[in-house]
C-alpha cells in the first residue's frame, strides 16, 4: 500500500472549488474525469496540502520566523514530524499524477477530441507542465534529490508518478543539478506552446482561462528559478533573459492565486486552522514583528504591520519570542495574532505575485533601484495600503543594495514561506532572525488594570542545540522512503553527501 503514494487515482468524488462537475461517460459509471475539474481540484488542493498549519505551519513559516509556536514549539527547533514530512511528500505526488493525467488526457486519442471541449489540447499540456514544475520544485527545494518526472524529456532518471504507465513503484531519484535544467526547459517550451488566442482550459481558478497571463506566470516561475540557480548553472542567464523578452508579470493583475470562499468548507487554510479547528498554535514571531514596527533592520515602520498583525489584548503589537523550551513560551501571553486580513476565511493564496518579479528583476539589473520601489509598491497595493502611505514609506527607504532589496523580498513573501526559506538558504537575508542558540533581551509593552503603560524586558535563549547553526537547509528523507525504496534512497543521500537538515542544497554556496 506504500508504493500508492506516487499515484493518485481518479474516482468519482473529484472535489470542485468554482465550477461545477460533469463526467466523461456516465454520472453513475464515470469513464474519465474532465480536465477541467483536474486542475480545478489541484490548483485549491495544493494549496490546501501546502499553506495548511502542517505542512506549511510546521514547519518553513516557523524557519524563516514570520510566525513561531504558542506551546508546542519543537518544530520551531527543527525537530520536525516525521507524519507531517510524510504527507506533505504523498499530497505532492498526489498532485503530481493529476497533471499527468490531464498531459495524458489530451494526448491519447481516446479522449484527447473530448477534451478539447475544456481548451485546446496544446494549452491544457502546457498549463499541466507550468503546474508540475511548481509542485516538483517545492519537492526539490524540501528533500533535494528526489524522484521527477517530465513531459518533454526522457532522461530514464526521471521515473516519478510512473507507476500507471510504467509500473514503476520504486523511482529513481533525479539529481538537483538535472531537475533545475529539466524545469527551467519545461517552462520554457511550455510558454512557447501556449495558443494566445485561445481558452488556456476551464476550471482555471488563477486567470479563468486566460491564456496570456498563463504565459506570463511561465515566465515568471521560470525567472525565479532560474535566479535560484544563477550562480551554479551557466544557462541559468540566459532562461532569465529569455524570459523576461517573452514576457513576465506586469501589475498585480497577473498574479497567480486562488481566492478562497467565505464559507467553513471552502475557507483558506490557516481561517480553518484558527476558527474551524480551533488551533491559536501560532503567532507572529518577535523578529518580525520588529522588522516591521522599524526597530529591526533597515526600514522605518511598514504600514503593512496592521495588516499582518492584530493588537494583543492591550492594544499592542507584540510577536511571540523564541524560547529553548514549551514552558518558557507556554508563560508568554501578551503574543499577537496574526491579522485579520491573514485568517480571512477568503484570504488569497498566492503561486506567485508581481511584488516577487520586481526584486528579482532588481537583483537581476544590479539591485536596481527603481525595480526595487515598484517591488515595494507592488506589494503594498496587493495588501490595500492607502496610497499616501506607500508614497510616504517608499520615500524614506534606504537605497537599494542586497540587503535591502531581499529584505524587503522578505516582507513581501509573508505567507509564501517556502519560497522565503529557498531565498533564505541562497542569500542569508534576512539578516533579522534570530539565530540558533541566540541569547537575546525582549523588550515589550503591557498595561495593567489601570490602564497605566510600562516596559518590560526579559531574556530568552532561542536553543536548539547542535541541530543547526542557522535554519534547516533541507528536510531528511521520508523513514517511509528507506522502507519501499530503499536503494533509490540510499543512492541520493550518497550523491547529496548526507541525508541531514545540515545537507546542503545543489544552489547553495
Amino acid at each position: 500500500m506504500n508504493k500508492i503514494k506516487y499515484i493518485i487515482v481518479i474516482l468519482v468524488a473529484i472535489v470542485t472549488f468554482s465550477c461545477d462537475v460533469d463526467y466523461y461517460g456516465s454520472p453513475n459509471e464515470p469513464e474519465v474525469a474532465p480536465t477541467y475539474g483536474i486542475m480545478n481540484r489541484v490548483q485549491k488542493r495544493l494549496m490546501d496540502d501546502t499553506r495548511d498549519e502542517w505542512f506549511s505551519g510546521r514547519m518553513s513559516l516557523l524557519w524563516v520566523q514570520y510566525w513561531n509556536q504558542t506551546a508546542y514549539t519543537e518544530e520551531d527547533r527543527y525537530q520536525y514530524r516525521e507524519t507531517v514530512n510524510k504527507a506533505g511528500w504523498e499530497d505532492l505526488y498526489k498532485n503530481a499524477q493529476d497533471l499527468r493525467d490531464i498531459i495524458e488526457l489530451n494526448t491519447s486519442e481516446a479522449t484527447k477530441d473530448a477534451m478539447a471541449a475544456y481548451g485546446p489540447n496544446e494549452n491544457q499540456i502546457a498549463a499541466a507542465r507550468i503546474m508540475l514544475v511548481y509542485i516538483y520544485q517545492i519537492a526539490t527545494e524540501m528533500w533535494g534529490d528526489v524522484p521527477y518526472y517530465s513531459y518533454g524529456n526522457d532522461d530514464e532518471t526521471f521515473q516519478a508518478n510512473s507507476i500507471k504507465d510504467a509500473g514503476i513503484t520504486t523511482p529513481a531519484y533525479a539529481k538537483q543539478s538535472a531537475i533545475y535544467a529539466d524545469m527551467l526547459k519545461e517552462l520554457d517550451e511550455a510558454q512557447a506552446m501556449i495558443m494566445l488566442d485561445e481558452n488556456m482550459i476551464d476550471g482555471d481558478n488563477f486567470y479563468g482561462g486566460d491564456a496570456v497571463q498563463w504565459k506570463k506566470f511561465a515566465n515568471s516561475l521560470r525567472l525565479r528559478i532560474a535566479n535560484r540557480v544563477k550562480d551554479v548553472y551557466p544557462d541559468a542567464l540566459n532562461h532569465m533573459s529569455s524570459a523576461i523578452a517573452a514576457g513576465v508579470m506586469e501589475s498585480n493583475a497577473d498574479n497567480a492565486g486562488v481566492a478562497y470562499e467565505n464559507t467553513s468548507l471552502n475557507g483558506a487554510p490557516m481561517y480553518r486552522a484558527f476558527y474551524v479547528e480551533n488551533r491559536i498554535d501560532f503567532a507572529p514571531s518577535w523578529s518580525f514583528v520588529e522588522l516591521l514596527q522599524g526597530e529591526r533592520g533597515p526600514f522605518v515602520a511598514d504600514p503593512r504591520l496592521d495588516i499582518f498583525v492584530d493588537d494583543n489584548e492591550d492594544g499592542f503589537k507584540v510577536g511571540i519570542p523564541l524560547t529553548s523550551n514549551n514552558g518558557e513560551v507556554g508563560g508568554f501571553v501578551k503574543e499577537s495574532l496574526p491579522g485579520a486580513a491573514i485568517l480571512a476565511a477568503d484570504y488569497t493564496e498566492i503561486y506567485m505575485e508581481y511584488a516577487e518579479v520586481c526584486f528579482i528583476l532588481s537583483e537581476y539589473n544590479g539591485w536596481d533601484q527603481t525595480w526595487y520601489e515598484m517591488g515595494v509598491k507592488a506589494s503594498m497595493s496587493r495588501w490595500g495600503v492607502d496610497a499616501a502611505a506607500i508614497d510616504a514609506y517608499v520615500a524614506a527607504l534606504p537605497p537599494a543594495s542586497e540587503e535591502t532589496v531581499l529584505t524587503q523580498k522578505y516582507i513581501a513573501l509573508y505567507m509564501q514561506p517556502m519560497e522565503a526559506w529557498s531565498e533564505y538558504r541562497r542569500t542569508g537575508y534576512p539578516n533579522t532572525l534570530i539565530k540558533p542558540n541566540e541569547t537575546y533581551d525582549y523588550t515589550y509593552l503591557v498595561k495593567d488594570d489601570l490602564g497605566i503603560v510600562s516596559e518590560v524586558t526579559e531574556k530568552y535563549t532561542y536553543g536548539v542545540g547542535s541541530l543547526s547553526s542557522d535554519v534547516p537547509n533541507r528536510v531528511s528523507y521520508l523513514l517511509n522512503e528507506y522502507s519501499v525504496n530503499k536503494a533509490n534512497v540510499e543512492a541520493a543521500k550518497s550523491s547529496m553527501g548526507g541525508d541531514e537538515i545540515t545537507t546542503k542544497m545543489w544552489w547553495q554556496n
